[in-house]
């Protein structure tokens, strides 16, 4: 998949919604820019421009660097979009919808469903049951579906889906790469390097001086 710049925001805006839409605009194609020069490129408050960023940071989608104020003495963020934790995610998302689209179809095939002749509602065998096979909206009684319209909404959704991310892996095996998952922001490997190399200088022999 080309990550083309509606397809960052299409991404993008699902998980900030239209409020993040000009934040979005100013990091693509653009590294560690300033928190305060997105705040007035996109004319909003500072407080809301951090807490954007830092929806995205827990969604390993930007990067970030600090510098000094060698004047005012306090740090300045740099921010950088990650295209491909993006592509990431997008996939992600693809193969979770894919999942539940597949246990809904499943859902179609074994159960009975029943529909209200003016389509208030739409309700499975247990559900239309529990009211006497009358719709709760209009009181109208309801007829069984056969549902052949909704499975097959659903096996086309399924078959593109699988189609999409069979040409996503098939992609990365052409080119010998594999998408690459998002960097796990821990400090759990650097804590344990540091405490096996304190323990080795502890266990390791002291040289003692030599006597005249």
């Amino acid at each position: 998949m080309r990550l083309t710049q509606k397809k960052i925001e299409e991404i993008l805006v699902n998980l900030l919604g239209e409020d993040g839409l000009s934040l979005i605009r100013q990091l693509t194609n653009r590294d560690n820019i300033s928190e305060f020069d997105l705040a007035n490129k996109t004319k909003k408050d500072i407080k809301v421009i951090r807490k954007l960023l830092y929806i995205l940071y827990n969604h390993n989608l930007v990067s970030f660097n600090r510098k000094k104020d060698k004047l005012k003495g306090w740090y300045i963020y740099y921010w950088t979009l990650l295209p491909e934790s993006i592509k990431y995610l997008y996939f992600k998302k693809k193969r979770e919808r894919l999942v539940k689209l597949k246990a809904q179809l499943e859902e179609e095939v074994k159960e009975l469903f029943f529909v209200c002749p003016n389509n208030c509602v739409r309700l499975n065998f247990d559900q239309a049951m529990d009211i006497e096979f009358h719709c709760p909206e209009c009181g109208e009684l309801v007829s069984q579906d056969n549902g052949e319209s909704v499975r097959t909404s659903l096996k086309k959704e399924i078959q593109e889906l699988e189609g999409e991310l069979r040409g996503n892996e098939n992609a990365g095996k052409g080119s010998g790469k594999k998408t690459p998952r998002p960097a796990k922001k821990t400090k759990a490997k650097a804590n344990k390097k540091a405490k096996a190399k304190k323990e080795k200088t502890r266990l390791s022999p002291r040289l003692k001086p030599k006597k005249r």
